[in-house]
C-alpha cells in the first residue's frame, strides 16, 4: 500500500511539473515576442537616424542584444558581405531558420518575421520604415492577444497538471 501511495504522489508531482513547464513555455513565448519588438524598434531607429547600410545596422544593434538575436544579426551581416549569398530575402529567411528556430518564438511569429525580410531588402528608406512600423503594430496586437489569454492558459495548465495527476492516482488505487 505504501508503494502505491508513493507512486501516486510521484504521478501527481510529475503531471503538476508538466503543467508548470508548459505554462512556463507560454510565458517565455510572450517574453520573446516582447524582446523581438524591442529589437525591431532598435533596427527602425538605426534606419531612421543613422541612414546606414543594413549590414552596419545589424552589427551595431547586435552589440546591444542577447542571444540568439545577436547571432541572427551577425549571421545576416556576414552573409551580406559574401558575393554568392543571394538576395536579401534569402539571407534573412535562412538566418531566421538557422538562428531563431529554437528561440522560443511561436512558429507563427517566425513565419511573419521571415516574410518581413522579403519586404525590407527591396525598398527605399521610407518604405522600410513604414514596413517596420506596420510589423511593430502587428507585434503589439499579437502581444495584446497573447497577454489576454496567457493568464487563463497558465492557470489552466497548472490546474490540468494537478487534476490529471489526481485522476491517474485515483485510477491506480
Amino acid at each position: 500500500m505504501l508503494l502505491k501511495l508513493s507512486g501516486c504522489l510521484l504521478v501527481i508531482a510529475a503531471t503538476t511539473l508538466g503543467g508548470m513547464v508548459y505554462a512556463g513555455s507560454l510565458k517565455e513565448q510572450y517574453r520573446q515576442i516582447r524582446y523581438l519588438q524591442r529589437l525591431m524598434y532598435m533596427i527602425e531607429s538605426e534606419i531612421r537616424y543613422a541612414h546606414a547600410h543594413l549590414g552596419e545596422i545589424f552589427l551595431h544593434v547586435s552589440r546591444r542584444v542577447q542571444e540568439p538575436y545577436k547571432g541572427w544579426l551577425l549571421a545576416m551581416r556576414r552573409k551580406m558581405g559574401q558575393l554568392d549569398s543571394g538576395a536579401f530575402e534569402t539571407i534573412w529567411g535562412q538566418a531566421v531558420e538557422e538562428n531563431l528556430r529554437h528561440s522560443g518564438l511561436p512558429q507563427r511569429e517566425l513565419e511573419r518575421l521571415t516574410q518581413l525580410g522579403g519586404q525590407l531588402g527591396v525598398m527605399d528608406l521610407n518604405l522600410q520604415l513604414k514596413v517596420l512600423t506596420l510589423y511593430q503594430e502587428q507585434l503589439s496586437l499579437n502581444m495584446e492577444e497573447a497577454r489576454e489569454g496567457m493568464q487563463t492558459k497558465v492557470r489552466l495548465c497548472h490546474c490540468l497538471g494537478v487534476m490529471s495527476g489526481l485522476l491517474v492516482a485515483v485510477l491506480l488505487l
